[in-house]
């Protein structure tokens, strides 16, 4: 069995040198461009303190790379905020083709400080382009309750219960399994940000929550599809990956948190294959320039 990749170095240099066609998703978390240093728990970085335009000038090689390794099924992800999100969102229409953007999602949360002299900034925005227009989902893998309250009735059919709604234009019946839920809208209010006691926390400052990345990669690929992320940080992909079964390569200049990946996958290896799950091995490749 291949190995999965963790890989210290320059993402640029990584994403460059893959070849044409080979992912099925790429999810990057770049620096946000706040020029603050980012303290977790006994860890920090400094993001970048660049204009918009010299941040997309940074950015934009590695997204032109993207667009080449991405299947013709593929799909990237590109997790931003205020700062920079409509700035590269141009730059993407530019690589991609703006008929390419499959969603815009808004990412809401409640954790973090409230706005003194505005409305609190409570949310980001993740930038979803496809390869090509045959990109792959699978509304089924993320599926969700539907709300209380819904001006549907629920009906016992022989194939179990239903929401039924009449259309009072038409006289047009609409029907959907209680069971099996709804695709989820582009605005999410139902994954929250990880606070400081959440089990899954590793230290490492801008930590994203597993459900965020399991959401995304359960959405557009499938057991075995090859994952990549170019910021990996506390290794959230990579972790989400090795468990629902996503082969992956992720990428950080920072041996500290290369450090925190390996422990964090080491751990769940062990808990994965305790359970008879068989795990790919792990290739670590350290200062790859």
């Amino acid at each position: 069995m291949a190995s999965d990749r963790l890989i210290q170095g320059d993402a640029f240099a990584v994403a460059a040198g893959m070849p044409a066609k080979g992912l099925d998703a790429i999810y990057i978390d770049p620096p946000f461009g706040t020029g603050a240093v980012q303290r977790g728990r006994g860890h920090s970085y400094v993001d970048r303190a660049d204009d918009p335009t010299a941040f997309v000038a940074w950015l934009s090689p590695l997204l032109v790379d993207s667009r080449r390794v991405l299947a013709d099924t593929g799909s990237l992800f590109v997790h931003l905020d205020y700062r920079t999100i409509h700035y590269v969102k141009v730059e993407l229409d530019r690589i991609f083709g703006r008929d390419q953007l499959v969603n815009e999602i808004v990412w809401c949360y409640s954790v973090g400080g409230k706005g003194r002299r505005g409305f609190g900034r409570k949310h980001d925005t993740i930038l979803w382009y496809a390869r090509t227009e045959s990109w792959a989902f699978y509304p089924d893998a993320i599926r969700v309750p539907r709300r209380g309250g819904s001006h549907m009735r629920v009906i016992a059919t022989a194939e179990g219960p239903v929401q039924e709604k009449t259309d009072k234009k038409t006289g047009r019946v609409y029907r959907y399994p209680v069971a099996a839920g709804k695709v989820p809208e582009d605005w999410w209010t139902d994954v929250e940000t990880l606070n400081h006691s959440d089990a899954e926390r590793t230290g490492w400052p801008s930590q994203k929550p597993e459900r965020l990345i399991a959401r995304i990669l359960c959405a557009v690929t499938k057991p075995g599809d090859h994952v990549a992320d170019w910021f990996a940080g506390s290794g959230t992909t990579a972790a989400v990956a090795q468990r629902l079964g996503r082969r992956f390569v992720v990428v950080d200049r920072e041996g500290a948190a290369v450090s925190i990946i390996e422990k964090r996958l080491a751990a769940q290896r062990g808990a994965l294959e305790a359970t008879g799950n068989e795990v790919p091995p792990l290739e670590i490749v350290r200062d790859h320039i």
